[in-house]
């Protein structure tokens, strides 16, 4: 059974042919990156993240094929909940989580905070510190990190 093909998909196949020089049915996540680099509406993404965006289409070969650029392509950056968001959100994480266990303590929070360049007061500090801990446990998570980032995002 075959599938019904959009002009949208035949289109995105022309681009992607132009890149498949060696027409192959796929193309080399060099290739990719230099055509997805000067996208506009990936200028606010640090390059590491379109990196390991990259590495996670390509399935750690290198290469991607039609499906997972129609996949790229059709990615809406402008919804928070996207890849690309969450592997920034995630490094954003992994370098204020210093001692690496997973979760971010107040002590490490403040610091991450500081080390920004930002400046919040004891009790400011505190009512945030307080709204990211959703279960109370006294340090934040990842998933109560970019949850509430979410929430205040959406606002």
């Amino acid at each position: 059974m075959t599938t019904k093909r959009t002009i949208e998909d035949n289109l995105l196949q022309e681009e992607f042919d132009k890149l498949d020089k060696d027409k192959t049915g796929k193309i080399s996540a060099v290739d990719f990156r230099q055509f997805i680099v000067h996208g506009a509406h990936l200028k606010f993404f640090h390059p590491s993240t379109i990196d390991i965006y990259i590495a996670e289409l390509s399935h750690e070969t290198g290469w991607i094929n039609f499906e997972r650029f129609k996949e790229f392509v059709t990615l809406d950056t402008s919804k928070f909940k996207n890849s690309l968001i969450t592997i920034e959100l995630k490094q954003a994480f992994n370098e204020v989580d210093t001692n690496k266990d997973g979760f971010i303590s107040p002590q490490e929070a403040r610091l991450g905070i500081t080390l920004a360049g930002q400046r919040i007061s004891g009790s400011h500090f505190s009512r945030i510190a307080h709204m990211f801990d959703d279960n109370g446990d006294g340090k934040m998570s990842f998933e109560e990190f970019s949850t509430n980032i979410m929430k205040l995002f959406n606002e």
